[in-house]
């Protein structure tokens, strides 16, 4: 998870740093060598995720895009329950997450709604998976800011969760969404 750490400050400095300096190629090969000492311990066959509770495994839960510790792509975020078939989540985007200038990527956008509104769908008990979510952009998503993202279960048919979630910067609702998660065939039917 340490190193994970490092990498992420790794990442953030190689986007802000002059391509053009010289001191990028001795970066370059000081990484190349940590490539090489890694791909040479790396696991033959990394862990798939195969059922609802290795889902909640910290392997699992540690190599998440969103929020795994030991991911470098992840921001990372904590994405907590609220108590009433919702989840919440605090994070500041970096630069690596850039789409527009200052603002966050669209696609990650998405992505950390999808995360906490998919975490607060399964509150309900049931494990499940987006079938469809629908972002409206309402304003810029602030680089360097903290953004609350939130997700609440709207309502439940069967194996259907509907939920409903919203990213706010500054007080402000800047992206807001809406889809439905399904549990497997077989769950609530």
């Amino acid at each position: 998870m340490e190193a994970a750490e490092h990498t992420r400050r790794i990442i953030d400095a190689l986007v802000r740093v002059d391509p053009h300096d010289p001191m990028v190629s001795e970066v370059a090969e000081k990484l190349a060598n940590v490539a090489q000492l890694l791909a040479d311990r790396q696991l033959v066959d990394p862990p798939i995720v195969e059922s609802k509770d290795s889902m909640r495994s910290a392997e699992y839960l540690d190599r998440s895009p969103v929020t795994g510790l030991c991911n470098p792509l992840s921001p990372p975020l904590e994405v907590v329950p609220d108590g009433q078939h919702g989840a919440k989540a605090r994070v500041t985007m970096g630069l690596a997450y850039q789409g527009p200038p200052g603002r966050v990527h669209g696609g990650y956008v998405a992505t950390l709604l999808d995360h906490v509104m998919g975490y607060a769908a399964g509150t309900s008990g049931q494990w499940v998976f987006t079938r469809t979510l629908t972002v409206d952009y309402d304003l810029a998503v602030p680089l360097f800011q903290e953004l609350e993202i939130t997700g609440t279960i709207d309502r439940f048919d069967g194996r259907k969760v509907w939920m409903v979630g919203q990213i706010s910067a500054g007080g402000r609702v800047v992206a807001k969404a809406h889809g439905m998660w399904v549990g497997p065939r077989g769950s609530a039917e």
